[in-house]
């Protein structure tokens, strides 16, 4: 009987200690996020990245009124546009504009992976917020995961449609509910209209997934998914252009550049991606040990989880890079099987993971040497900023002139607050072809373009598209203009329109182009 207070005592203080770690776990996790907002505020504004340039610059046309496909010429899905569409239409942002509603659609995706059907416990879910917050924020920007083009895009609706509704339906069908399977079909339906080269991981997850008890929710999101879709395209854009552009393009005259042709290459090419380095073995692992777990959800052959694994390696069938950042925002949905060993009650568990956030929390403030100076020294294109070419730009334009910025000089656009003066707003090899033979009635000739709108300023860099194609051999048409009606700044890529002064002597004696502060 003189041992039961000594125990009570005991265990009393035992459970104050538990309960002061899990305020301390608590506090520490605030902290992060704090941080994490921090640092998604420093990624608004990194790195300067073309190709969402490139996006952004459409919807700007778009906004103005111009026809997707018909009046401006994209590779790119239709529902790449549709996010910065409604922004634009409401206000007009520049990139870190655009980056902002990317964040949201991070977050979302992140409470989606927290959601997991695996996790048990508030403490699991932090932990799984946690590690892919850290991905997501630290890694991911690498291969510009944090920009808006439809590659990362693509990777949030997988992350979500994974988290919600694939693996629910293979690991218990029975917690499925209508809302998510009506989401899961909505999403899995709209991965094309990114690119039609989601289509084989959209079918592969939709098979997998399907559940007889479910099918009609499965429909009715999958019809409203392809109808919003289809109809954004026939308002704003062309069904035609669409299949000229987006399928016959590249599928047709683009592989002849970059020697990625259809059939098995593309598998040769994505198992290459798989191996090519520590990364993609490490999202592969994480994907590995998830499958291994559904497998086991399944009685007979798990011909289910074989589809998701086949499904998401397809992601990979364009190579590494940043057309391969899907596959890596895939790895997330993943993540939660890896932390089902995590327990609260273990004040050990408790310890390693609020050691684990102080070292995420020192990566994230970014004290360390080099970290700031790495993420603030290459800065977006934003109107506020400028460069040699949009100073010129406006010295000798109004607001509402257009302007030409090829070969790919797509931020210069957004720096020079002017829309481009062609639906073809750069020009590469493959557009020029493309030209030679256009199909469905769809064509957009920019020596014409050119030629009619007159556009007052012009940047030509002639690029050595790859080392192979010289701008002669795809644009000569646009050389001969600027060549008899455009002066040249003197050791410039710039043109001005030769009726704006009497002599190409002006800049010889004006010192009117200034260094670049982007």
């Amino acid at each position: 009987m003189l041992n039961i207070p000594y125990v009570s005592l005991r265990n009393n203080k035992t459970d104050k200690v538990l309960i002061f770690t899990k305020i301390t776990f608590y506090v520490v996790f605030v902290i992060f996020c704090l941080f994490v907002v921090r640092y998604q505020y420093f990624l608004l504004d990194y790195i300067n990245w073309g190709d969402e340039a490139e996006t952004v610059v459409a919807v700007k046309m778009m906004s103005s009124g111009m026809k997707l496909y018909s009046e401006i010429f994209n590779h790119h899905g239709p529902l790449t546009f549709l996010p910065g569409l409604l922004v634009e239409k409401f206000i007009g942002v520049d990139i870190r504009g655009h980056r902002v509603i990317i964040a949201f659609f991070q977050i979302l995706a992140l409470i989606s992976v927290c959601k997991a059907q695996y996790l048990t416990s508030n403490f699991q879910r932090i932990v799984a917020f946690v590690c892919c917050a850290v991905i997501v924020i630290i890694c991911f920007p690498e291969g510009f995961g944090h920009t808006y083009q439809y590659q990362t895009l693509a990777g949030i609706m997988l992350t979500i449609v994974l988290s919600i509704y694939v693996i629910p339906a293979i690991l218990n069908s029975e917690k499925l509910t209508s809302t998510s399977v009506f989401l899961g079909g909505v999403l899995l339906s709209s991965l094309p209209f990114l690119a039609i080269t989601y289509l084989p991981v959209a079918g592969l997850l939709y098979i997998a997934a399907l559940r007889k008890s479910f099918a009609k929710y499965l429909v009715v999101g999958t019809v409203l998914g392809v109808f919003v879709n289809l109809s954004f395209l026939g308002y704003f854009g062309s069904f035609a252009g669409f299949w000229a552009f987006h399928i016959y393009l590249n599928a047709e005259i683009l592989p002849e550049y970059t020697g990625l042709q259809p059939g098995w290459m593309l598998i040769t090419t994505a198992i290459q991606a798989l191996t090519s380095d520590f990364s993609h073995l490490f999202a592969l692992l994480f994907i590995l040990n998830g499958a291994f777990i559904l497998s086991k959800s399944e009685l007979k052959f798990p011909w289910r989880t074989c589809f998701v694994i086949a499904g998401l390696c397809s992601l990979l069938i364009r190579g590494p890079g940043f057309h391969g950042m899907p596959f890596f925002y895939a790895t997330l949905p993943f993540i939660p099987f890896i932390l089902s060993g995590i327990d609260d009650k273990s004040r050990s568990h408790i310890y390693i993971t609020i050691g684990v956030m102080f070292l995420c929390i020192v990566k994230l403030s970014l004290v360390m040497p080099g970290d700031k100076f790495k993420i603030t020294s290459n800065p977006v294109a934003t109107e506020n900023s400028q460069s040699e070419f949009s100073i010129l730009v406006k010295e000798f334009t109004e607001k509402d002139d257009k302007i030409i910025a090829y070969s790919f000089q797509t931020p210069e656009y957004i720096v020079s607050n002017r829309l481009p003066a062609s639906g073809y707003f750069f020009y590469l090899p493959w557009q020029a072809k493309y030209n030679e033979n256009p199909k469905f009635g769809v064509s957009i000739d920019p020596c014409k373009q050119i030629s009619e709108g007159r556009p007052k300023v012009m940047l030509l860099d002639k690029w050595l598209v790859w080392d192979r194609y010289p701008w002669e051999s795809y644009a000569s048409c646009i050389q001969n203009i600027a060549d008899k009606n455009y002066w040249q700044v003197p050791g410039k890529p710039y043109y001005i329109r030769k009726d704006l002064f009497a002599t190409g002597d002006y800049f010889a004696s004006n010192n009117r182009v200034m260094t670049p502060t982007y």
